[in-house]
């Protein structure tokens, strides 16, 4: 009887953790609904992934002023994180959005009082354009166990308005928006965040390059403090890397991450076709690790022209036909000139779960 009830214990047990592992897609009650092919949240192994949330309410109505606009999109990713069970306190990581820089200061007035203690590592970057005219977007990758959740303190990286350096959640580590005058200025830097958190280069498994020029790989229309480049890193202490597989990819455990990835082939011309060309080099950096398109949980799409929005999705659909991954979209920098050269149209980063 006693082996029985042993047996039994386990078979729970294991039913159990084989839940916890499953891909989940969160949908909150009565919140904004999604305005293209995405999930508004994906809860799989040790994390929720939340797409970028504006400041647009279910009724799709935008308050007025930054600080209701800021609260309103803190109260959207709210929705989502607790739909999912979990709390903001199990927030890790943030990218902040804004259309206008010089709000800042009143957003991070109202952000602070939704993180009180030990706030999420942080990136904030100045944009073009975003879905829906919305003024803030919000992207947020969340840990199941806070328990797992450890606040680092760099003294090479001090984090812009309320955030902290990095947070340690296990072999991995998500890092503030590094910062510099210069492209060369901001990769010294992210060298030295690196060095001190007792990490090289070959740690990074996700970095996306962001600047205020046109040649910068994801072109911004404003940094914080007139900062001309930043990065946007992840890290892990051991990484998985495939002899001779796309050098963009790399994993942390089960984890994928494919740094963003530019569409502009001088035969892909349109949105559809650069859409096309990007998602086949994400698959082929994803398949290198045995990973797959299935299994992408969060993308961030950088659009030329944010009114190209609806054919962008209608292409990206046709690569997630079942629980679309989350994603944020924006448009990064000033339209540019499309007659001048073969500009990319679309650049597009993933992170997927292998199951």
């Amino acid at each position: 009887m006693k082996q029985f009830i042993l047996l039994f214990s386990l078979c729970l047990f294991i039913s159990a953790v084989s839940l916890a592992q499953e891909r989940k897609v969160i949908v909150p009650a009565n919140a904004a609904k999604p305005v293209g092919p995405y999930s508004p949240g994906i809860l799989v192994k040790d994390y929720l992934y939340v797409s970028g949330q504006g400041v647009r309410d279910a009724k799709n109505n935008m308050p007025d002023g930054i600080a209701a606009q800021a609260r309103q999109c803190l109260e959207n990713v709210k929705a989502i994180i607790e739909a999912a069970g979990l709390t903001m306190e199990h927030v890790v990581h943030m990218q902040l959005y804004l259309e206008k820089m010089s709000d800042l200061a009143e957003v991070d007035r109202v952000y602070a009082s939704y993180f009180p203690n030990q706030p999420p590592a942080r990136i904030v970057i100045g944009v073009a354009k975003m879905p829906t005219d919305t003024t803030i977007e919000m992207t947020t990758v969340v840990v199941r166990d806070l328990r797992r959740k450890k606040v680092l303190s760099l003294k090479s990286l001090a984090p812009l308005g309320h955030a902290s350096s990095a947070i340690q959640v296990g072999n991995r580590l998500y890092f503030s928006g590094v910062y510099g005058n210069s492209a060369n200025e901001a990769e010294a830097n992210m060298k030295k965040v690196l060095s001190e958190a007792k990490l090289k280069s070959p740690n990074v498994v996700l970095s996306n390059f962001y600047g205020v020029t046109a040649s910068a790989l994801i072109p911004m229309r404003e940094l914080p403090n007139q900062m001309q480049a930043a990065y946007s890193v992840i890290a892990a202490k051991k990484v998985k890397r495939v002899p001779r597989s796309a050098t963009y990819c790399a994993a942390d455990g089960n984890t994928v991450f494919c740094s963003v990835q530019l569409g502009n082939e001088a035969a892909n011309k349109s949105v559809p076709d650069q859409v096309k060309a990007t998602m086949q080099k994400l698959y082929a950096g994803l398949e290198s690790h045995g990973a797959k398109l299935s299994m992408v949980t969060a993308s961030n799409v950088y659009l030329d022209d944010i009114k190209e929005f609806a054919p962008m999705n209608q292409t990206y659909a046709t690569f997630f036909t079942n629980a679309p991954p989350t994603r944020t979209t924006v448009q990064p920098f000033t339209l540019s000139d499309r007659t001048q050269g073969n500009p990319p149209l679309v650049r597009i980063s993933v992170v997927a779960v292998k199951e």
